[in-house]
C-alpha cells in the first residue's frame, strides 16, 4: 500500500472575527508542554475543539476520544501521540505504525457496531495532524486477512486474540495491498491558522454543506429548477465547458413555451425563460420578505391564487407594475392582491419579446413528472405529477428563502439544506447567466476580500486629500471624524463618501457590486457616520450585513435585528432599516457602476442590487399614520449598461467644449439621470420621455465629437432652411435628432406661402441638408464600433462640471479569460487600432486588454483590482501587458492563488492584482 496527500481545502474561509476567536483558543494550545504525555496533549486539543467549535469531544468506552454527535453516536475518531514516542506516529509519509493500526481498530469496531456515521479520523500530535477520510479506511472492512485477526481480536477468540497481534497483522497486510490510501496532513503552526480553522470546522471535517454560505451552490435547489424550466446541463466535448441547453423534459416551462410559440429560436427562448425565471424568484424572495414583517401571514404564491399562467401575467403587469393608485378597482379590493405593494422595478417591465406578443399568460398549465430526486419526493416518495404551476410553487415553498439577517446568520428555519438566501441564488443566477459559455462564479470570500482591500485604500485617500489628513487605516480616520463631530459634520463626510465611485466594466451577475455595496455600507458603520446605529454591532459575513441591536435588559443578550410593521414612526428598528435602505440606494445611484456585453448579465445585476435594497425596504407614514405601503425601489438600470468595454469610438480626453452652453447641457444631463433613479412625482417628464431627453443629450456629445465640422455645417443649412423656408420639406424629426435646440426656430410671421422657384430651392437645400446628415451619420456608423461603449460620457458622474472625462476611484472584477483565438474579430479591429498592448503582444487573453482598458479609466493613483490567470507574470506572449503596467502601474498587492481552487469549473490558476496609476521608472510590489 502506498500513501497519498491530498491537497487541504480553502474554500470556507473564517471571516476576521471567526480568525480573532480561534486565534486566541490556538495561542492557548501552543501554549501545552510538548514534553507531557498523550493524555494531556489530547486533552488539550479537545478543549480547543470545544471551546471554538462546540463539538461534543468525549472518550467512549473502547475509543480514547471522539468527536459524537446529537445521537452520542461517533463521527470523528482521534488518536493522539505523545512526542515521547516517535516510533508510534507517522514518518516521513509512511502511515503504516500503531496510531494508524489502532484508530483502524477503534474504526472497525464502530463499523461491527453498526455506526454509519464515521466521517473521519485523526492521528495526532502535539505539532501536526493527519485527517483521513473514514471511506478511506473502508476497504479495510471489506479484507478477509484483516476481517479475521480484528475477529479474532473482538471477540477473544482464535490462536492468537490479543490486540498487539491484531496490530502485527495490519503492519503485514498494509504492506501487501495494491492500494493508495489518501490523507491530508497540516502542521499546527501560527501561520496556517486560516487553514487549521477550515478543516477543523463542520464543513469539513462532519461534511456538513453549508448551504447558506454564499460560496456554496445548493446543487439539490439548482437541478430541479432547471428540470421545471425545461433545461439541462450539458458537457461541452471540445474543452469540457458546463453548458445549459433545452432538455425537452414534457410540460416543463421552456416545453410549454415551445408548444405555444413553436416560431421561437432557442436564444429568444432562452431570454424569456430567464425573464420569467428571475421574476419568480424575487417574487418568492418578496414573499418571504411580507412574511417576515407580519405584513402576511401565510405564503400567496400559491395555486388557490394563481390557478394559472394568465394570472400570473397578471401579477406581473396589472399589479407589480402598476403603482396603487392606477391599479384596477378590482385588484385594488382583492384580499391579497390588494395588499402586495408596488416596488417601481424595472423588472416587471415588459420584454421586447413579451411586447410582441410573446406571453407566459397563453402557456398550457399540464402536469409535469416529479424530479425523480426532487425535494417533494423526501416528504412523500411517491408524489403523483402536478400541474406545472403547482409543482412550481410547491417546489419554491419547499426552500426556506430568506433575506432577513436572522435566518441567514443562525439558519433558525430549518436545516442548512433548505435554506435560499440572496446570495445563494446569485450562484444560480450566474449559472443561467452563462448558459452559453459556462459560468465561473466569483466566490465571497474573494469578492469580499478584495473589495475591502480596494475600498479602505479609496477611502483614506479620498478622506486624506480632501482633509490634508495622514490618516494610515480606518480607525485613524474615525478618530479624526469623531474629533470634529456634529450632525453638519457627519453629512458633510458621508456625502464625502458617496463622491467615490467604482465600476465593474465586466459586471457578469453583479458580485463584485454587491460586494462593493455592502462594504461600503460597513465602512461608514466603522466611521460612526449611520446615526441609528449608534449602539449595535454591525459585521459582515459572506455578502450579508449582521447588525446585533443591544439588549432591552441588563440580564437580556444582544439580538439579530429583525424589522417588522411598525405601529409608530419612532420606533428604533424602523430607523435602523430606513437610514439602511437610504444609504444603500445613495450608494447603488451615485458610486456603483457596471458594463457586460451580455444582456442577460446587465439583468442580473440589477436584479442582485434591487435585491438588496428589498432587504431593507420599510413602510412609509403618513402625517403619523403607516400607510401599509413600502417604499419603492430607485430607477437603478441607467448604472448598469450593455455593451463592449473594450471598444470606443471616442478617446477619454476629446473636448465637448465646442458644444454651445455646455455647462447647462452637461448639468441638465446630470439632473435628468437624477431624476430618472428616484423620480419626482411633480416633476413633469415621465420615465420614457426622461430616456428620450438623456438619449438626445448623448446624440449631441456623439454629433460633436465625432465630426463638429459637418455638425456646425448641419446646423447652419437647417437654421437657414428655417429662415427662408420655414418648417417646409423638413418633415423627418431625424434630421434634427442630437442637434442644438437653438436651429429649431420657426418664422414667427407663419408659413409663408412660397412661389415654385422657391419651392425649388426649397427641395434643394433639403437635398444638402440630407447629404450633411447622412455624412454625420455614416461618421458614427462604422461596423467596429457596432456595441460600443461610450466611456467618455455615459456615466455623467465621473464627468466634470464642463464635461471633462475625471475617472473613476477603483474598477474591480474578475475580467473573462478569453483565449486570444476567440476574442470577436470587431474587438480584434478596434485593439490594433488603439491598443498599445495588442500591438507588442496580439496572443494575449481578453483579460490583459481590460488591465489596459482599467488604467485608463480611473482617477490619478487609482486602483484596479482584478483577480485574473497568474500566467500573465512569465508568459512570453503576454510581454506587452507586462511593459504597459511598468509603465503606468504600480502594483501594490499581488497574491497567488494557485493553490486555491478558486473556480469549482475551471483548471486556471490565478491571483489578485491590486494596481495603482502612477508613473514609475522602478515598479515596486508592496505586499506579496
Amino acid at each position: 500500500m502506498d500513501y497519498k496527500k491530498l491537497d487541504l481545502p480553502n474554500t470556507n474561509y473564517p471571516n476576521k472575527e471567526q480568525l480573532e476567536d480561534f486565534k486566541t483558543a490556538f495561542d492557548t494550545f501552543l501554549e501545552t508542554n510538548q514534553q507531557e504525555n498523550e493524555n494531556h496533549h489530547n486533552d488539550a486539543f479537545n478543549d480547543l475543539l470545544k471551546g471554538v467549535f462546540k463539538y461534543k469531544v468525549k472518550p467512549t468506552k473502547k475509543i480514547d476520544s471522539a468527536i459524537l454527535n446529537d445521537n452520542n453516536k461517533v463521527e470523528v475518531i482521534i488518536e493522539f501521540k505523545a512526542l515521547k514516542n516517535p516510533n508510534e506516529f507517522i514518518k516521513k509519509g509512511d502511515l503504516n505504525v500503531k496510531a494508524l493500526h489502532e484508530s483502524l481498530l477503534y474504526y472497525l469496531t464502530e463499523r461491527k457496531e453498526g455506526n454509519n456515521n464515521l466521517k473521519h479520523l485523526i492521528l495526532a500530535t502535539i505539532k501536526e495532524l493527519y485527517i483521513i477520510d473514514a471511506n478511506e479506511f473502508e476497504i479495510f472492512n471489506k479484507d478477509k486477512e484483516i476481517k479475521k485477526a480484528f475477529k479474532n481480536c473482538h471477540d477473544k477468540k482464535g490462536n492468537d486474540p490479543r490486540i498487539k497481534a491484531f496490530y502485527d497483522a495490519c503492519q503485514k497486510r498494509l504492506n501487501e495491498l495494491d492500494h493508495s490510501l489518501k490523507y491530508h496532513h497540516i502542521s499546527l503552526k501560527k501561520e496556517n491558522l486560516a487553514l487549521i480553522y477550515q478543516v477543523l470546522s463542520p464543513n469539513f471535517l462532519l461534511k456538513i454543506p453549508k448551504y447558506s454560505d454564499a460560496n456554496t451552490l445548493n446543487k439539490d435547489f439548482y437541478e430541479e429548477l432547471l428540470y421545471i424550466l425545461g433545461l439541462e446541463e450539458q458537457k461541452e466535448q471540445k474543452g469540457g465547458k458546463i453548458l445549459i441547453k433545452p432538455s425537452h423534459t414534457k410540460n416543463s416551462l421552456s416545453h410549454a413555451l415551445k408548444k405555444q410559440y413553436n416560431n421561437l429560436d432557442d436564444e429568444e427562448a432562452m431570454a424569456l425563460l430567464i425573464a420569467w425565471n428571475n421574476r419568480i424568484l424575487f417574487l418568492r424572495l418578496l414573499e418571504s420578505l411580507l412574511i417576515s414583517f407580519n405584513h402576511f401571514d401565510k405564503p400567496f404564491l400559491t395555486t388557490e391564487n394563481f390557478k394559472d399562467f394568465n394570472a400570473l401575467n397578471t401579477l406581473f403587469f396589472e399589479v407589480l407594475a402598476k403603482k396603487n393608485s392606477e391599479r384596477s378597482q378590482d385588484i385594488k379590493e382583492h384580499k391579497i392582491l390588494g395588499k402586495i405593494p408596488y416596488l417601481n422595478s424595472s423588472l416587471f417591465d415588459k420584454t421586447p419579446l413579451e411586447l410582441n406578443g410573446y406571453e407566459i399568460k397563453l402557456l398550457n398549465n399540464k402536469p409535469l413528472e416529479i424530479y425523480p430526486k426532487s425535494v417533494l419526493k423526501k416528504d412523500n416518495p411517491k408524489q403523483e405529477p402536478l400541474p406545472l404551476l403547482e409543482y412550481l410553487f410547491a417546489f419554491l415553498h419547499a426552500y426556506d428563502f430568506t433575506t432577513t439577517p436572522k435566518d441567514i446568520k443562525d439558519n433558525t428555519n430549518t436545516s442548512e439544506s433548505r435554506l435560499i438566501n440572496p446570495s445563494v441564488l446569485g450562484l444560480v443566477f450566474e449559472k443561467l447567466n452563462g448558459y452559453k459559455e459556462g459560468s465561473f462564479y466569483t466566490p465571497s470570500f474573494i469578492t469580499s476580500y478584495m473589495c475591502k482591500e480596494s475600498i479602505t485604500k479609496i477611502v483614506l485617500d479620498k478622506f486624506n486629500a480632501i482633509y490634508q489628513w495622514d490618516c494610515e487605516n480606518l480607525e485613524a480616520l474615525r478618530k479624526k471624524i469623531d474629533r470634529n463631530f456634529s450632525n453638519e459634520k457627519a453629512k458633510e463626510y458621508l456625502n464625502t463618501l458617496l463622491t467615490l465611485r467604482i465600476c465593474d466594466p465586466a459586471v457578469g451577475s453583479g458580485h463584485f457590486l454587491v460586494s462593493a455595496l455592502n462594504e461600503m455600507v460597513w465602512v461608514a458603520y466603522k466611521l460612526g457616520l449611520i446615526a441609528s446605529l449608534y449602539r449595535c454591532d454591525l459585521m459582515l459575513e459572506n455578502d450579508e450585513i449582521i447588525i446585533r441591536t443591544p439588549p432591552t435588559k441588563p440580564t437580556l443578550k444582544s439580538e439579530i435585528f429583525k424589522y417588522t410593521i411598525p405601529h409608530s414612526e419612532n420606533d428604533p428598528h424602523h430607523h435602523i432599516q430606513k437610514e439602511l435602505f437610504e444609504l444603500k440606494k445613495s450608494i447603488i445611484e451615485n458610486c456603483l457602476f457596471g458594463v457586460d456585453i451580455n444582456p442577460n448579465s446587465c439583468e442580473i445585476t440589477k436584479l442582485r442590487l434591487w435585491i438588496e435594497l428589498l432587504k431593507y425596504s420599510y413602510y412609509i407614514f403618513e402625517e403619523g399614520k403607516n400607510t401599509h405601503d413600502l417604499e419603492t425601489l430607485p430607477n437603478i438600470d441607467i448604472n448598469i449598461k450593455c455593451a463592449n468595454s473594450l471598444i470606443s469610438r471616442f478617446n477619454l480626453n476629446d473636448d465637448l467644449k465646442k458644444i454651445p452652453n455646455i455647462k447647462k447641457k452637461i448639468q441638465e444631463y446630470k439632473d435628468l439621470v437624477a431624476q430618472y433613479k428616484d423620480p419626482n412625482p411633480l416633476y413633469p417628464l415621465n420615465k420614457q420621455d426622461l430616456i428620450n431627453k438623456i438619449q438626445d443629450l448623448k446624440n449631441t456629445f456623439s454629433l460633436t465629437l465625432k465630426d463638429p465640422k459637418t455638425k456646425a455645417e448641419l446646423e447652419k443649412a437647417i437654421e437657414k432652411h428655417i429662415t427662408n423656408y420655414n418648417d417646409f420639406a423638413l418633415d423627418d424629426k431625424s434630421l434634427l435628432d442630437g442637434l442644438d435646440m437653438g436651429v429649431r426656430v420657426k418664422n414667427l410671421f407663419g408659413t409663408p406661402k412660397l412661389s415654385p422657384k422657391e419651392e425649388e430651392e426649397a427641395f434643394a437645400s433639403y437635398g444638402r441638408i440630407r447629404a450633411l446628415r447622412k455624412k454625420l451619420d455614416d461618421a458614427l456608423s462604422g461596423g467596429e464600433y457596432h456595441n460600443a461603449f461610450e466611456w467618455r460620457f455615459e456615466f455623467p458622474e465621473v464627468l466634470d462640471d464642463e464635461g471633462n472625462f475625471l475617472g473613476f476611484d477603483c474598477i474591480i472584477g474578475n475580467p473573462p479569460y478569453i483565449d486570444y483565438r476567440k476574442i470577436d474579430e470587431k474587438t480584434k479591429i478596434f485593439l490594433s487600432k488603439f491598443s498599445s498592448v495588442y500591438k507588442k503582444s496580439k496572443e494575449g487573453s481578453i483579460f490583459v486588454y481590460f488591465i489596459e482598458r482599467a488604467s485608463q479609466l480611473i482617477i490619478k493613483h487609482g486602483l484596479i483590482s482584478f483577480i485574473n490567470p497568474i500566467a500573465y507574470l512569465c508568459k512570453p506572449t503576454d510581454y506587452g501587458i507586462r511593459d504597459y503596467i511598468d509603465k503606468n502601474l504600480k502594483i501594490i498587492m499581488l497574491i497567488d492563488l494557485s493553490n486555491i481552487k478558486i473556480f469549482e469549473s475551471a483548471s486556471t490558476y490565478t491571483c489578485i492584482n491590486i494596481f495603482k496609476r502612477e508613473n514609475k521608472k522602478r515598479n515596486l510590489i508592496s505586499k506579496i
